[in-house]
This record gives C-alpha cells, structure tokens and sequence, in this order.
C-alpha cells in the first residue's frame, strides 16, 4: 500500500470502543452496489473462528504461500425491525501471499479446503476517457471495480494526484501517484548533476503514465479537483480451476504405461514432448491422448498462448495430466513435513506425471457450482495477473429479522459432506438496531456476540472475521481510531525472548519492534489543527518512540542505544516556507521561516537482495542498507519477483526516522509490451526529486548507476507568531532589535529594496526582495532559491514578501519575524546538549517533513537508575521522564512515561510492561511517523487488541463520554 505526503485532512476522533459502537451509522441504502465498498467504519473484527483458516504451504518449488480465509458483511441496514443485506454484501475470501500460478501446485484454500490451482484464463479490461472526481470511489463500467481519487497535492503548485484502483473485495495493492503537469521519468536520464552533496533540482518529475506488470494508467488530466483519463488497462481472469485433492505424482515410463486407478497412462516420446494418453484398465479404448511438453519453473508456461501446450484435461474423467521435470527440491513442497537443506536445480532425467482429480471449474461473476445462491468473484493480481483472491458472494438481497434468524453460507466441497461453510445469526432486532449477532463455522464453532453492548444494540450487522490481508485497505480509514481505543487501557503485547537478543550499535533507520505497545495521548505532545496562510487545516503533531533497545543481562541494565529515543514533530504534509506554516516543537507552537535543502547523488553501487532475517532467528538485521548522505536516507532491497522470468527488484528507500518513504521502486528490464510483452516495469524510476536509473536488474541484486534523492540541512523558525505589516517607500517599522526601512519598490519588476538599521541608525543589512516574475512563481515554493529571494533575513529576524498579495496600492506587504533560531542537522539541540537535531526531507521535494530530536550516546537504565529524563525544554523542564519500576535482570515487569501537568500533577502512562517485556520500545502519539509503524503490523495489533478485550482485561464495561481527542488516519508518509 502507498502512503505519501497529504494536503488535505479529514479530522477523525480516536474512539473508545464504548463510543465506537454507541455512534449512529449513516448506512448506504441497501440497493447501493457494495462492490468495492467497505464494510461500516464502526464493524466489529475478530480475527480467529476454527472454519476459517489461517495457513503457510509450499509449492512444487518450494515456494512458502501464506493463505488466509475470512468472512466480510458490509453496507448492511437495519430498519423496522429487520437487516437488510445488498446483494454482494455478504462474503467469503480466500487470499494468497503473492498469487497463485498454473503449473507451479501453488496451494489455495477453498471454503476451508486444502486445494490447488491447476489452471486459469484470463483477459484485460480496457476503459476509455474515465473521469473521477477527487474523494470518489466511481465504479469502472460493470467490471465490479471502482477508481479511488484519494488526495491531490502539488509542487510548484501544480498538481499531482494519488490513485487506486479497488478491486470488488475492498482490496487494493497500492496508491500510485499520477501527473501531467511534470515532465516524464525519462527525462531523468539528462541530468548532469555532481556526486554526493548538490544543489537542488529545479525539474520535478513525474509520469503521466503509470505502469504496475499488468496495470497501465494513462492520464489525460490531473487536476486537483478532478483526474481524467485516456485509458486504463487491468487484468481479469474469466476462469480458474481448483483441484480439491493433492495429486497423485507417478514416475513416466517412456513407451509404457502406469496404472491409475482403473485406467492406464501412456507416455511415448517425441520431437517435442510427450504423447500421453489415457485408456481404460486394458488399454484397448482410448478415453484421451495429446502432445503434452513437461513442466518446469519458467514463468511463461503460463501465457494464454502458451498453457495448453502443458496439460491435457479430460473434464468428464475429473483428470488433469501434467509432466513435471522432477525438482530436487521435492522436499520443500508440502507434501512431506520436513524441510532441509538449501534448493539447487533438477534431478538429471526424471520426470513425473502429475495427476490432479476433484476439479472444481469456476468462472468469474457466476453462480458458486455447489450452491447458486452465491456468486464467485476471481481477483488477479495487478502485477502478474494471476488468481490473488477468490471471493464467493451472495448474488441476491436477503433479510434478518426475529422471525427469520438465520443466512447459511455458500455450501463447501467434501469427500464426506458437502455442507454450508457458516451460517450468519442475526435476533433480537428491537426498530433501528440488533442485539445479537455471530457467525457459526462448518465445525458448529461460533463468534461470541458481535454487539458488544448488547443494551444498546447496533444500527448494522457489518463485520470481519478472520485474518485476510484484504483488511488492510478496507480499515485505511479506521485503523488509527481502533489501535487508538482506550477503553480497555494500553494494550501491551508480549515480546519475544531469545538467548541472543538483537543489540545493534545505532538505531537509525530501524523500526521500533513490531510488538511495542502503542499510547496514542500523553499530556505534553500536542496534536492540534493549524492553519496556514491558504487557510488550509493541517494537524500539527507530536510523538516519541524508543527503537533498537534491549536488556544486557549480563549487566543487568536496560540499553537504548544511539539514536534509540527518538522525539519527533510534523505535519499532516511536508511543512513549506512562504505560507506561515506552523509546527508544535516541544509542545510549543513554532513557526517556519527558512529552510536549507541539497540533492544527494550516488552513482556506480549494488544493492543486494539478502534475506530479511539472515540469522535466522526473527531479527530484522538490514545488512545490505546503502546510506545516502550522513543521516539522511538509506536504500534496502526488501523483494524479488519474476514477471515472465525477467527479474523484477523492490527496494524500499528508509528515512531516517525508520520510517518507509511510501513509493515503490519496482525496478525491471527487458520488459516492454511494444514487442509483446505482457507486463511492464519501467527502467528508469522517477517520483518528484528522488530518481534511480539502473544499469543492471538481477535475481538477487540490483546494480544502480545513479540514484539521487532529497535532503535537507537545517531550518530556522521562531515561536512568535509573525505580524502583517504593510510599508510605503521610506516607512519604517520595529523589527526586533532593528528598523526595518523600505528604500524603494518597483510594481512592474515586483521588486522592492529594504534595509535593517541598528538602533543607532547604523545599516546593519540591505536586501532587495525579488523579482517576483512568472520564472520564480514557477517555482515556488520548494524551490530554496527562489524562496530565499522573497525573504530578507539577517540575524535573528526576517521580513518576507506577501507572495500572493505583493503590494496594496503604493505599499508593499510584507510579514514580519522576530526572535528566529536555527535547527542544523547533527548538531546538539540548544537547551539540552544530550539530544541532537535530526530534520527530515520530504521524499518528493525539498520541504522540511519532520524534526527529529535524539539520543547520539547510549542510554542505561537499572535498579540504581531507573530514570532517564527526556528532551528539556528553554526552562528546563523535561517534556517526560521514562521510569523502570520493576526489572529483574532478565525481564522488564513494570515501566511507564510520565509528564507533568500544572493542574494534576504528574500524569503517567499505564504499565507498558503488563506483559515481561525483553525491551522498552514503543510508541507515543499519532504521527505521520508511528502511523507508518502501525501499519507494518496492523492485523497482529488488531487481532491481539481483541484477545486482550476479551481475555487479558475484566469484561467490558461501557464508558460513557470518553472520547479521545486525535487527528486522522489518513496521515501520509
């Protein structure tokens, strides 16, 4: 999914679940086409039911494929007394990790089935001159599909836009970014830049066109109101096969036969394959035969043009032949339970039949074939095409209500008894809402009531049971609001212990561990809506998280390395000069003035690919990362794929801050469907100021001839508000220590000449601001040059032109600053010396995009000193203290932060340890920046957050006007 800088917000409260299920739900009419839609915001989720399966398999090659299973019911009303449910609007999904391929045994789980995709056919959907407006999800044709216009924000004040295309299921893979206001990623390619520490871009760069495999936008348009389109393509599958048995795999006797059951198997050799056929038990009648080629890994078996050339089906048998090339590897498949040692290659001249049986032929948008009443639904993925979801759905409206209770599920395939997959339980409706509500599992396993306050009731039986990965987009709105639910305390996951835990000299660019528990307000941390010059509302907001820290048992002391304790401030977007932009800076408003920005360029390294946990023992050691510049971002491999064997790299670039700049560099060769490729990954990678052209993509390392990317040095700002003043030619105004005089002004030049004089008259400095002409509108105001020369700044005040009012009559206009003060990178924070300043760029452009404050030595924590003061303040204040209440050496028992509070004291947070924790990492306040850490493990917080409601805590009990005051989840990275 792509998370990137915002301009807009949508201001969201962080709920109690006491409130989240007491507030009235504004649902869709029920004839409403849910496809695409979410379920309601306030839906409950449970992660676990026993009928819904949560799996790791492995292929024939000994691929792992994390396979999910769930069952979603959304845009559901209740009135008079009965739940009405769209057509659509109740469903089961089945997901895979990556996709699931022909001619690979890929495993896929069919209404709690272990089965097998065995084969698929697909097509493309071509839509001409589309248009959708910003905030619309507008369904594309009949297609089921709907394009998302997310947000658009600009540069130079031009417009880009984020997009997405949402699949009938509410998943979608990514945002992609679009303009055509820009020029294209191949422009990149005539740069003539220096290496190391440059001077910024004036170009910005951006495609009209959007490539992703087997998914190609093409803009007309991009406004910031509305995004029109010539064209866009996507994939489709039209049929797929399941094979509901594993296979029966049988060495090939060439010129003879094998037994299969009660028929036999011929293969006899030629030029180009294998003749098999099939006869009965005594081989006179031939039931079946064809030239069949032997399978084996290369991906373009798979081409519509291709795949038959690879199997013959006798559909009236229930038989599916394919010849495999025997991999050595067998053993990493999961047909038997170990696995050891490391794959390489084939076994010299073996091959195998394979045999598939129990086939279940589907086709898209038609009836599910063991039971009509359901609809099935094949989502291939965008990058390859192939099956990524198959979803079975209820293809008419129905009702709930106190005479009619119950909805069965669709009926699932067995060797004993074919019976309904779950059934759905809706009673006690009472008018507008419903006090009983589970589902109940094939095993007669059911969910406990999904009304939580059973005396209120709710106004729709919406819901999410299970574990699918499609729930991360369909929660893109409401994660922050449920990982934020208070009512139940700080929800304090367990850590995991290992005899040789992490320790890692320097925690820059590391994400806090993925267990650590989350308080999202703390007295002290500001989270408040500013607004700037546009009158445009931005979130102002503060957070501190602790990352890379461990317990040194042997010294029975608790360690948070450098950079460990990280205190962060930003906005709801990058924060941008010349539009009187605030930020909150140790819980005081603060605002920009100046910012001092570079490029970064490398040329001529490698990248490898090197497996996320080399050790083997669950720790994230990214030894390959390629830093760029001093503390200013670092380049990591993090995937591979194969898109027609051609090798296809994702890196992920890291800030700083550990957090992951949202785009995708999905970098390919060799791929272009000019000459009949099916998919396309563009060479060159080009979003705003970050670019990469690479010289060489291979399996397991990419080879980058240049890649450049933002950075930013330092930043000055005041925490006095600045003051509007207008000044005719020789008028003079008190500016701080100075006087500020207006020596001159030319309107048609739109330039203007002003002086700073001491207070004995003397000059202290002279600038002309200027010119304000089309070249610099052009380009700011990102642009730090063409910023600079609208602002006069000397010492500690600044005047800067109004740029978008310059002159009111025969006055100029200008804002004032006073009392200004410098941010530079890796220096010590001015009131307290164990910090050091950290400012973050913007991926995309120049602007300042977070302030960072931390730790450059160790920090120890033990019995003897079991406090550690945080960032002080001008009065020396610290804005929190962390205290260790309770450690044994071995295990952290009890430890909190705690503020202080003029009017109550001091306030601390729950024990962070409830759990023995192995660490002290966590995370406080809602950020662009720990709202990107949330959503690297957003299904196990979630799916623990309901164990702990149910289990950890005493029973529920509601909470009455509790409601936490915090900012969207629709932060961008």
């Amino acid at each position: 999914m792509k998370k990137k800088i915002s301009t807009y917000l949508l201001p969201i409260l962080l709920i109690s679940w006491g409130v989240i299920f007491s507030i009235p739900f504004s649902a869709h009419a029920a004839d409403v086409d849910p496809h695409g839609l979410q379920p309601a915001e306030n839906m409950m989720f449970l992660p676990k039911l026993s009928g819904l399966r949560n799996k790791t398999y492995k292929n024939q090659y000994g691929k792992k494929k994390a396979l999910s299973e769930a069952v979603v019911l959304r845009q559901s009303v209740i009135k008079k007394g009965q739940a009405t449910v769209p057509q659509g609007g109740l469903f089961y999904i089945s997901e895979t990790s990556g996709d699931a391929q022909p001619f690979r045994r890929d495993p896929f789980l069919v209404l709690g089935e272990h089965a097998y995709l065995v084969d698929l056919s697909t097509k493309t959907h071509t839509i001409k001159d589309f248009k959708v407006k910003i905030g619309d999800r507008k369904p594309v044709a009949d297609t089921g599909y709907r394009l998302w216009f997310d947000y658009a924000t600009d540069h130079y004040e031009k417009p880009y836009g984020e997009l997405a295309l949402i699949a009938p299921s509410g998943g979608w893979p990514l945002e992609f970014p679009i303009s055509t206001s820009f020029p294209g990623r191949e422009e990149v390619r005539k740069l003539t830049t220096g290496e190391g520490y440059v001077g910024q871009l004036q170009k910005f760069y951006m495609d009209k066109e959007y490539h992703y495999g087997a998914m190609h936008f093409k803009a007309s348009n991009i406004g910031f109101k509305s995004a029109e389109f010539e064209k866009f393509e996507f994939p489709a599958i039209t049929h797929a096969t399941f094979s509901m048995h594993r296979p029966i795999v049988m060495d090939v006797r060439q010129e003879d036969f094998r037994y299969y059951f009660n028929k036999r198997i011929y293969a006899f050799r030629r030029p180009d394959g294998l003749l098999v056929r099939v006869t009965d038990f005594s081989g006179e009648k031939t039931l079946g035969e064809k030239l069949v080629k032997p399978v084996t890994a290369q991906g373009y078996k798979t081409l519509m043009t291709e795949k038959d050339k690879y199997h013959l089906t006798l559909p009236e048998l229930d038989m599916r032949i394919e010849v495999m090339v025997h991999p050595s590897f067998m053993k990493h498949s999961d047909f038997v339970p170990w696995s050891t040692s490391k794959s390489h290659g084939f076994q010299k001249g073996e091959l195998n039949f394979v045999i598939y049986r129990g086939l279940i032929h589907v086709e898209n948008n038609q009836p599910w074939p063991l039971d009509h009443r359901y609809n099935v639904l094949l989502e291939p993925s965008m990058l390859t095409g192939m099956l990524k979801r198959l979803v079975i759905e209820n293809n008419a409206p129905f009702t709930l209500d106190n005479e009619n209770t119950t909805h069965k599920g669709p009926v699932k395939w067995s060797d004993v008894w074919n019976r309904p997959a779950f059934s759905l339980t809706a009673d006690t409706f009472d008018g507008k809402v419903v006090r009983n509500l589970y589902l109940r599992d094939y095993y007669f396993m059911r969910t406990e009531n999904m009304v939580v306050w059973d005396q209120e009731g709710r106004e729709n039986i919406d819901f999410f049971v299970g574990s699918s990965p499609v729930l991360e987009p369909i929660l893109e709105d409401s994660f922050l609001t449920r990982l934020a639910d208070s009512s139940f305390g700080t929800v304090v996951e367990k850590s995991h212990f290992s005899s040789y835990p992490k320790v890692i000299s320097d925690a820059s660019f590391y994400e806090p561990d993925h267990t650590a528990p989350f308080v999202p307000r703390l007295k002290g941390l500001k989270r408040k809506l500013v607004r700037n010059r546009k009158k445009e509302r931005l979130v102002s907001s503060e957070s501190v998280f602790i990352r890379g820290s461990y317990i040194d048992w042997r010294k029975n002391r608790v360690v948070i390395p450098p950079a460990g304790l990280c205190y962060s401030t930003r906005n709801a977007r990058n924060m941008r000069t010349l539009a009187g932009e605030a930020f909150h800076l140790l819980g005081k408003k603060a605002y920009l003035t100046t910012f001092t920005s570079s490029t970064f360029v490398k040329r001529n390294f490698n990248v490898d690919f090197w497996k996320n946990q080399p050790m083997g023992d669950g720790n994230l050691m990214f030894w390959q990362d390629k830093l760029l510049g001093v503390r200013n971002k670092a380049l990591r491999m993090t995937k591979k794929h194969y898109l027609d064997d051609r090798p296809v790299s994702e890196l992920s670039l890291m800030k700083y801050s550990g957090n992951r700049w949202g785009a995708h560099f999905l970098m390919a060769q060799g791929l272009n469907p000019e000459d009949g490729d099916r998919y396309y990954i563009p060479e060159v990678f080009a979003e705003g100021s970050t670019w990469i052209i690479p010289e060489y993509t291979g399996s397991n390392f990419i080879k980058i001839k240049e890649f450049g990317t933002p950075s930013i040095e330092g930043i000055t700002f005041t925490y006095k508000k600045p003051k509007k003043k207008n000044l005719g030619v020789g008028e003079r105004v008190k500016l701080g220590p100075y006087t500020l005089v207006c020596t001159g002004m030319d309107q048609t030049a739109k330039t203007v000449s002003l002086e700073l004089r001491d207070t004995k008259g003397k000059l202290a400095a002279s600038k002309v601001l200027g010119p304000l002409n089309q070249e610099m509108i052009d380009l700011l105001p990102q642009h730090q040059t063409a910023a600079r020369a609208m602002q006069f700044l000397h010492d500690t005040v600044l005047a800067e032109l109004d740029i978008k009012n310059p002159f009111n009559k025969d006055k100029v206009q200008l804002y004032l600053f006073t009392q200004i003060q410098a941010l530079k990178r890796d220096t010590p924070f001015e009131y307290d010396h164990r910090f050091m300043v950290r400012p973050d760029v913007c991926g995309h452009c120049y602007q300042l995009n977070e302030v960072l404050l931390d730790n450059p030595e160790p920090i120890i924590l033990d019995n003897d000193h079991p406090v550690y003061e945080g960032p002080k303040r001008k009065d020396g204040t610290p804005l929190y203290r962390l205290v260790l209440d309770d450690f044994d050496g071995e295990m952290i028992h009890a430890w909190h932060v705690e503020t202080d509070d003029a009017k109550k004291g001091v306030i601390k947070t729950e024990n962070l340890a409830f759990r023995p924790r192995n660490n002290m990492d966590v995370l406080i306040g809602v950020t662009g920046t720990t709202e990107g850490f949330l959503r690297l493990s957003m299904l196990p917080r979630l799916g623990f957050m309901e164990s702990w409601r149910v289990s950890a805590k005493e029973p529920a009990v509601k909470l009455s006007g509790s409601v936490n005051t915090g900012g969207s989840a629709h932060i961008r990275r």
